[in-house]
């Protein structure tokens, strides 16, 4: 500790000027540690194989994450067995202690517990009562659910890609839909009984089979017990990969379906979303070349970040993971989906996730601006009682300009790098222009596989945006768009990038892998607008987008003047005041020499340590290496 002489003899005048110097200086301490460790969680914003990349995990502004907890690895030789790794409590502990909630996927039949294929195949007992000690899945859910319900799991996603024929790439369930629907309904059954308050969730439905929801639907309303338990399931499960004009249709029509057969809506969640990039000289050696989508730049990925999570949430989406946290070549067939490189390396996507994080929350309502209406940009803009943010990118290779009516006296203009600009209103319109996609993708119509770099435009302080409607918003071709260089009007704020230094461990790894053909459209599947489907009490409306000229206008921000240096001048003086303030007291004219001992103790800091089990060691996957 440290210690200073309090005797009389001491200069009450230096000792006061001492003791406002610790203060001055503590005080700065203070506050800049608290800035360190506040930490945002938007609550809508997930991540899959958080545990890869603990320090990662703790700054990307994820409110949730998904596990994965394999049948075959917990029970792997008998139904008496249990291997729970403690790997996996020690990281539950972590989630909750960062302030992430988990959610979790049962998954793997061990080969003892079915006539099938081990991995897919289905669970002997499955049609018997929950109570029956032959029903293996039953048993297996309530030991699970006993084991990680009181660490804080209330969400259960059953299986995987069950719409994945049996006999396909990438399927990872062997049985029919019929079987799938008793899994679920088996499911629901022994974890409500548990814990009424627990969500059952259906396995991610991918874009392989247009028509099998609908299928599934129609078996539980054939159910006659289905009704008096809400149809056995709580939410619905999509993933949607690499194509961005995809994401609103493959999100609304769970719900489109949802209401043509009569059930109460349920909520949908993304579970698996992400454009890994194909290029990327860190990872992927010089002369190799990725089979499908081979052309996906890095700056492409982050852009994708940005497009999910606005077109999903505007499509009705409750909550959005990005398939993966950090690269797991060996289980995704050597492709970098991570927004961090396995070493923990930030690739833009991360940034991009940071931003969203922090700009998409609070929404209340999210609405998509009709396409035919403006074929050249895509326009989300997601509103809260006092804020509205405006998220742009371009649809082809054209550059175009949104010119939005302001209802703000400025507005935050922030780029994909984290760019900011300050802009005020010129003729009571903010106008912006977005750069053309490279549509470079040659199996795509058009090349447009991923639209443009976005723009985020954020209008605080405005007067009760969710009952007014809103004012029509504009497009005309052509413009330039404005460069992250400063300049007179533009001054760009670069965002803070964490360094990452993730101990990159093994959990039981995912058996879903992103599959090559998920770019597929939903053919012959009808798509309800979210208007349709549900009315919000807010009465905002979708603009109608009309040509007008171009021009970005925008100011300096940032701190200014006195208030940007007073920190630095405060503990400067502390450092002058505290260094003349000891050589006074030890060389000084008739002052008593003061001991003093200063003690520190520095902890590194260590992310959670996984004990390797060796029923868990090794990593399933069903995706082959391109």
């Amino acid at each position: 500790m440290f210690t200073f002489n309090t005797s009389s003899k001491t200069n009450p005048i230096l000792r006061m000027m001492l003791i406002f110097a610790i203060i001055a200086v503590a005080g700065q301490l203070t506050v800049g540690n608290t800035m360190a460790q506040q930490k945002f969680n938007n609550s809508r914003f997930g991540l899959v194989n958080a545990f890869r990349a603990p320090e990662a995990a703790a700054n990307s502004g994820a409110g949730w994450e998904l596990i994965t907890l394999r049948w075959d690895q917990l029970q792997p030789d008998g139904p008496s067995d249990w291997k729970a790794p403690k790997a996996t409590d020690q990281w539950l502990n972590s989630a909750r202690t960062d302030g992430r909630e988990v959610v979790a996927e049962l998954i793997g039949t061990p080969a003892w517990a079915t006539d099938d294929k081990s991995g897919t195949g289905v669970p002997r007992g499955l049609y018997l009562p929950i109570d029956d000690p032959n029903n293996l899945w039953a048993n297996f859910v309530r030991q699970t659910v006993s084991h990680y319900g009181v660490q804080g799991i209330n969400h259960w996603v059953i299986w995987e890609a069950p719409d994945v024929p049996a006999d396909s790439f990438g399927s990872l369930w062997g049985g029919t839909t019929e079987d799938y629907y008793q899994l679920v309904k088996v499911a629901y059954l022994v974890v409500k009984k548990s814990n009424t308050n627990a969500q059952i969730h259906l396995g991610g439905i991918t874009d392989k089979n247009p028509i099998w929801f609908n299928r599934f639907l129609d078996i539980a309303i054939d159910d006659p017990t289905a009704t008096a338990h809400d149809y056995y399931f709580d939410v619905v499960t999509v993933h949607i990969f690499f194509a961005s004009d995809q994401i609103y249709t493959l999100t609304a029509n769970p719900l489109y379906l949802l209401s043509k057969q009569g059930i109460p809506l349920k909520p949908v969640w993304i579970n698996h979303t992400n454009a890994r990039p194909g290029i990327d000289p860190q990872v992927y050696p010089e002369d190799s070349t990725l089979k499908k989508y081979s052309k996906i730049t890095l700056e492409q990925q982050a852009a994708f970040i940005i497009h999910a999570y606005a077109l999903g949430f505007a499509a009705g989406a409750e909550r959005i993971a990005i398939y993966q946290l950090a690269d797991d070549l060996a289980a995704d067939g050597d492709q970098a989906f991570g927004l961090v490189r396995a070493d923990g390396d930030p690739r833009p996507a991360f940034a991009a996730y940071q931003l969203a994080a922090q700009h998409f929350s609070g929404f209340r309502l999210a609405r998509q601006v009709d396409e035919e209406a403006h074929p050249l940009v895509e326009y989300v803009r997601l509103t809260s009682s006092n804020k509205v943010t405006h998220i742009a990118w371009a649809r082809t290779a054209q550059n175009a300009t949104l010119t939005i009516p302001t209802r703000s006296s400025q507005a935050n203009l922030y780029d994909l790098e984290g760019n900011q600009w300050l802009l005020k209103p010129e003729g009571g319109v903010y106008r912006v222009v977005v750069g053309g996609a490279d549509c470079n993708d040659p199996a795509t119509a058009g090349g447009c596989l991923i639209g443009g770099m976005p723009w985020i435009l954020v209008e605080e302080g405005v007067k009760d945006p969710l009952n007014e409607a809103a004012p029509t918003v504009t497009v005309d071709p052509g413009g330039v768009p404005p460069t992250p260089d400063p300049g007179p009007m533009l001054t760009a704020t670069a965002m803070a990038m964490p360094t990452l230094t993730p101990t990159v461990t093994d959990l039981p790894s995912e058996d879903s892998q992103p599959t090559e053909e998920l770019t597929q459209s939903v053919a012959a599947v009808e798509t309800l607008s979210m208007e349709e489907v549900t009315k919000p009490a807010a009465t905002e409306e979708a603009p109608t987008l009309t040509p007008t000229p171009t021009i970005l206008a925008g100011t300096d921000v940032g701190p200014k003047g006195f208030a940007s240096v007073l920190p630095y001048l405060l503990i400067g003086l502390g450092v002058v005041i505290i260094g003349g303030g000891a050589w006074y007291f030890f060389v000084g004219p008739g002052q008593e020499k003061i001991g003093a001992s200063y003690t520190a103790k520095t902890q590194e800091h260590h992310p959670p340590t996984f004990d390797e089990d060796p029923s868990t060691a090794e990593t399933k996957t069903n995706l082959p290496k391109l």
